[in-house]
């Protein structure tokens, strides 16, 4: 019997899960959406995701994947998908891929943006780190030079997750306003776990004279651990992003 394989782009608020993977009694994103399709086409579902990201993170583009033997029409799958999932998962996009697609794998980048607010912001207090006072951006952003490139990050990586190799390629990394936030974007290769959060808290202790520059250089150079860890709820998966071939 044939395999028919879907693309999807997913939106979800993290604030009420237990991250993007399956863990034994916790609610997370890829459990609802196995359930969910499952329901709409009767068969065990496995659902692939570009990103595991962790508890309290958002995803404004996570990717994901799934094969069925049963086709359903993408226009229809859409439909029907954001007709039942809870509110705080929305289905934006869905399109067939090709046999073998494996949204992380396959992914060439992957943008993540932290959000600050600099001042009490109430209607986005679950997906802004409150700072409570304007922050210094030409620090910020010598801090956020700093990282980009190749390098071995080792040093902002949960300890028990540290792979073989820790090098990440970081394409884009800078801090920019925009619609009354203060946003951190970095763009690279592949992110450790909680690499994102880690490197903002360095940055933001940076900021707040608690380090130097120098010590994010000792960092990178893997001469100490960081320690420093930014609030999930500000942290956004916007984009991955494939090479055409790989879609």
């Amino acid at each position: 019997m044939d395999r028919h394989y879907y693309k999807l782009i997913v939106e979800y608020d993290g604030t009420d899960f237990s991250g993007w993977q399956i863990q034994p009694g916790k609610r997370t994103v890829q459990e609802v959406l196995q359930n969910v399709i499952g329901l709409l086409t009767g068969e065990e579902i496995v659902v692939l995701g570009a990103g595991r990201t962790d508890t309290g993170v958002h995803a404004l583009g996570q990717v994901a994947s799934f094969w069925s033997e049963k086709y359903v029409k993408p226009s229809e799958l859409h439909y029907r998908l954001n007709r039942i999932l809870p509110d705080d998962i929305a289905i934006k996009k869905v399109v067939q891929a090709s046999p073998g697609f494996d949204p992380r794998r396959h992914a060439f980048s992957r943008v993540y943006r932290y959000y600050i607010a600099e001042s009490p912001q109430v209607l986005s207090r679950h997906t802004r780190y409150q700072s409570y006072r304007p922050l210094n951006m030409d620090i910020l952003n010598k801090a956020a030079r700093l990282l980009k490139g190749k390098h071995d990050f080792t040093a902002f990586c949960k300890r028990k997750s540290l792979k073989q190799d820790n090098h990440c390629q970081i394409f884009v990394s800078r801090w920019f306003r925009y619609g009354g936030a203060l946003i951190y974007e970095v763009e690279a290769n592949r992110f450790l776990h909680h690499m994102v959060r880690r490197l903002v808290g360095t940055m933001l202790a940076a900021e707040n004279l608690k380090l130097g520059l120098t010590h994010i250089k000792a960092f990178l150079n893997n001469k100490c651990a960081a320690r420093y860890n930014a609030p999930a709820k500000g942290l956004i998966l916007i984009k991955v992003n494939y090479r055409r071939e790989k879609q």
